[in-house]
């Protein structure tokens, strides 16, 4: 009976565990040269992506979510503005999408001189394996691609996708 009691008690604590988020790997879609001529600084740029880091961690640390894996991208305009696409296997579920979104948007962004920063973080929920992809590709990114003049060009293609 003991034992019944414990397994029980076991499977409700581990249905009711928050979402565990994980961060790894940083890939820029810009080349070191062009971050320079933005006048991204490497201090300030990373004590944002350690702020971004903690607060998407606390947002999701009270919910339960599947397994996902995969990139956070993020880019932030000249003018402060920001906005974030998740490229995760499963995907996530809308409303976390937009929550995450939310957190990153309430973030003070990195300065950038000019121009756009796009940049992704891979990021693992509940999963301590995080993608093997090398470069992120958000869902909707290769149907925007495919309209540009430019598709290597990734200020045009997030300029393309940018939410209003």
């Amino acid at each position: 009976m003991r034992l019944l009691l414990a397994t029980m008690l076991f499977c409700f604590t581990t249905l009711t565990q928050a979402a565990d988020t994980r961060f790894d790997s940083i890939y820029f879609f810009q080349s070191q040269a062009e971050l320079e001529k933005k006048g991204i600084n490497i201090e300030s740029f990373g004590r944002y992506t350690r702020v971004l880091q903690t607060q998407i961690y606390r947002a999701l640390k009270k919910v339960k979510m599947p397994q996902s894996a995969g990139y956070l991208v993020v880019a932030v305009r000249s003018d402060g503005e920001v906005a974030t696409w998740l490229d995760m296997s499963p995907a996530v579920h809308e409303h976390y999408d937009n929550q995450i979104y939310e957190t990153v948007k309430k973030i003070n962004p990195v300065d950038v001189r000019s121009g756009i920063l796009v940049f992704g973080i891979k990021m693992a929920i509940d999963t301590a394996v995080h993608t093997q992809k090398a470069v992120p590709e958000p869902p909707d990114w290769p149907e925007a691609r495919k309209k540009l003049n430019d598709p290597g060009n990734i200020e045009e293609l997030v300029l393309s996708l940018w939410p209003e």
